[in-house]
């Protein structure tokens, strides 16, 4: 067997009434999941682990904890933990709502959406591509019953009719577009749907003291994920390189140390992109291709694990298929 390494991915250690990206897990599974991590493998820094590669000197079934997008529960919930369990973790930090109370667009589009109610039998969004139109019909109305029917179920996995299906439809329409168009037309579902104002959040971003606070733990890296959170393939050169050295310079202004690692949103990636990086002195970043790291793969393209919130055995029968038991 080549010799790997296991790069997992999180984003929220939080409880959640509805979960359509699959982003949560609590903190009870989180703590036995840290355990699970402990002692199946030698957990460490994602930094540790590019120098490790460079060098070719790494640990037995190297495990790195990676979080994405930066949201205030990583702060307030999984740091406490890591701290406790001993486990490093890189956190990826999207940088335009720092200092905010706002909701990361895909956020703000659940609670628009996903909210037991009525909605009217028709949205039409005037796009790039031209006009959108979705016809409800029985998504129109959604009961408390019906959510909870679907808590459990991935967006991209709604049944055709569904209200989670009609969310899912229309994240996927402003998945593309620049940050500007996609305010706008965040702004006219919601004006359409009756919900008014945005309002201040619980899911946001950590805040920039809280950001320093946390880098200043050494088991804590910092690394860049774009300033909105753009599917940077999708966008030109220009804009690709403003929200990369962007949202570097940001966070490095905040916390006071170079940030050379990043994750790409969405996965999303092209050659440019990985030069824009390189050039910018990125050293490691990691996308969202599922499997195990070979220990000498591109160190500017690491796959990674999703992590659901599954118990600590259930986690360790996941790394026990990957790695194979320690002998």
């Amino acid at each position: 067997m080549k010799p790997r390494a296991l790069i997992l991915m999180y984003h929220r250690v939080a409880r959640a009434g509805i979960d359509p990206w699959w982003m949560c897990v609590s903190p009870e599974n989180f703590a036995a999941q840290l355990q699970a991590i402990k002692q199946f493998g030698t957990p460490m820094s994602l930094a540790d682990f590019a120098r490790g590669q460079k060098d070719g000197v790494l640990p037995e079934r190297p495990i790195v904890v990676t979080f994405d997008d930066g949201y205030v529960d990583n702060f307030e919930v999984a740091l406490p933990l890591l701290r406790q369990y001993q486990v490093p973790a890189t956190v990826f930090i999207t940088t335009h709502n720092i200092d905010t109370r706002r909701e990361f667009w895909w956020d703000r589009l659940e609670s628009i959406l996903l909210t037991p109610g009525q909605l009217p039998d028709k949205l039409t969004l005037d796009l790039p591509a031209g006009d959108l139109t979705w016809a409800l019909e029985d998504a129109s109305s959604l009961t408390i019953g019906q959510l909870q029917r679907e808590r459990d179920t991935a967006a991209w996995r709604a049944a055709p009719g569904t209200r989670l299906r009609f969310f899912h439809d229309v994240w996927k329409a402003l998945w593309p577009l620049a940050h500007d168009l996609r305010e706008i037309a965040i702004d006219k579902v919601a004006d359409w749907a009756g919900r008014g104002a945005e309002q201040p959040s619980t899911r946001r971003t950590m805040s920039s003291s809280e950001i320093s606070s946390m880098a200043e733990d050494a088991l804590v890296t910092i690394g860049a994920h774009t300033v909105h959170h753009l599917p940077l393939s999708a966008h030109s050169f220009d804009e690709q390189s403003r929200q990369i050295r962007d949202s570097q310079i940001c966070l490095q202004q905040i916390i006071g140390k170079p940030v050379t690692a990043f994750a790409y949103p969405h996965g999303e990636y092209s050659p440019a992109t990985v030069g824009i990086l390189q050039a910018s002195g990125f050293e490691c970043a990691v996308t969202t291709s599922s499997g195990p790291a070979p220990i000498a793969a591109n160190p500017m393209l690491l796959p990674r694990i999703g992590i659901r919130d599954v118990s600590g055995n259930q986690l360790l029968a996941q790394l026990d298929a990957l790695f194979g038991r320690p002998v």
